[in-house]
């Protein structure tokens, strides 16, 4: 497989998009208007506590409060100490963001400080070397424990991340310096700090998406934005040293790298209801509060649907294609699947094996939990991101 990663502009959206193999299964999107960035750490001050949602809002400088949960600030940096051990209003306290205000919410954010890199990950209030679930080489990973079993701290917890055993000892000692340094002189200067004080910018998203992905495939990426151009081979050059000699910049200016991909098509599959599948089926994606549903229908495969196995053919191809849309489309949470109903025992275990094997293919942590009684399939998609849809309706982004 050969993958490829474009950033290009479209009316001040900045478009990340991957591609393997020449189809397009991510995308991101970004404008660069708002304050705040999710990774932003600031130092902020208790306005109010509300024990009934078990939760605390903090000033930081903005006409804002931002809400802190309690079960998020494990390990805090908090001044003054108090000899009861609990927090108060007026105390000064270090806080990360971890979601954007949103429609009627406020901006959240946690007082567990979390450094990410692209291999490794500093947690700030646990212990220990833990491992990303898809690390499932024994070997690698006790070479890894090997390697950090004398960076030991008190301050933090280290998570090796999915792209970690491909990196030599060099490069991953090498973030680990960078990443420690970054946390030790954040909670320096909150000591002598002020409220409003942003001590760390968080990147923005065309780096996270870079800084996020499994790139041992990669065979280029590629920006027509001298600006994005600059940042991106400088964080290569801090983070990414395999990645620099990749990079390059698209001059062409008779036709926007933006057209050259055909984003606007890209863009319209990942946001169309319907999606049309090779043999003539289709699936249809609907979101309602609680999950995402989707529905398989024969369409016009319908003519042959008497023919032996077409079916359980259909349902085969459409766990492929759902699968690739969980990604472009960035869906998550509960995801519920009504395939054809080929009233099978093996056909029903063969299509929940290939759903498990295509779910350790994802970025995201995707788990192919089950078939019902009545025949539908439960997925579970980690959240990080909003779904592509509601992200282009946040940007009002026009394709």
């Amino acid at each position: 497989m050969e993958d490829r990663i474009i950033i290009c502009k479209k009316d001040g959206v900045t478009i990340s998009a991957k591609f393997t193999d020449r189809r397009c299964n991510r995308l991101s999107f970004y404008r660069d208007e708002t304050t705040l960035r999710v990774g932003d750490i600031y130092i902020g001050r208790i306005e109010s506590l509300v024990p009934s949602m078990n939760a605390c809002f903090v000033n930081i400088g903005f006409t804002d409060n931002v809400y802190v949960p309690f079960e998020k600030m494990n390990s805090p940096y908090i001044e003054p100490a108090h000899r009861d051990g609990k927090i108060h209003v007026g105390d000064k306290l270090l806080v990360m963001i971890e979601r954007l205000p949103s429609k009627n919410k406020p901006a959240s954010a946690v007082m567990d400080i979390s450094l990410v890199g692209n291999k490794l990950v500093l947690l700030q209030g646990r212990k220990g070397l833990s491992f990303s679930k898809k690390i499932t080489d024994s070997e690698r990973r006790e070479a890894l424990k090997s390697l950090f079993a004398e960076k030991k701290c008190d301050d933090f917890g280290l998570m090796l991340r999915t792209n970690a055993p491909f990196s030599s000892d060099e490069e991953l000692l090498t973030e680990y310096s960078l990443l420690t340094d970054t946390f030790r002189s954040i909670t320096e200067r909150f000591r002598y700090g002020k409220e409003g004080t942003r001590l760390y910018q968080g990147l923005p998203e065309y780096l996270c998406f870079l800084r996020d992905e499994y790139l041992p495939e990669l065979s280029e990426l590629v920006t027509d934005d001298p600006d994005i151009f600059s940042q991106v081979q400088a964080y290569c050059k801090q983070f990414l040293p395999n990645v620099s000699d990749k990079v390059r910049f698209y001059a062409d200016k008779r036709i926007s790298l933006y057209h050259v991909y055909d984003m606007k098509r890209i863009i319209e599959e990942a946001t169309a209801r319907k999606v049309w599948l090779k043999s003539g089926a289709s699936l249809v994606f609907d979101k309602t509060e609680a999950m995402t549903v989707i529905d398989v229908n024969s369409d016009k495969a319908s003519e042959a649907k008497g023919a032996k196995g077409l079916l359980h053919q259909i349902n085969l191809e459409a766990a492929e294609e759902i699968m690739h849309q969980l990604m472009l489309r960035n869906l998550s949470g509960i995801i519920i699947v009504d395939f054809i109903n080929t009233k099978g025992s093996d056909d029903e275990k063969e299509l929940l094996k290939l759903l498990q094997e295509l779910s350790r293919r994802d970025y995201r942590r995707t788990v192919a939990v089950d078939i019902t009684e009545l025949g539908l399939v439960e997925l579970t998609r980690e959240k990080r991101e909003v779904p592509i849809s509601e992200r282009i309706r946040q940007l009002s982004f026009i394709p």
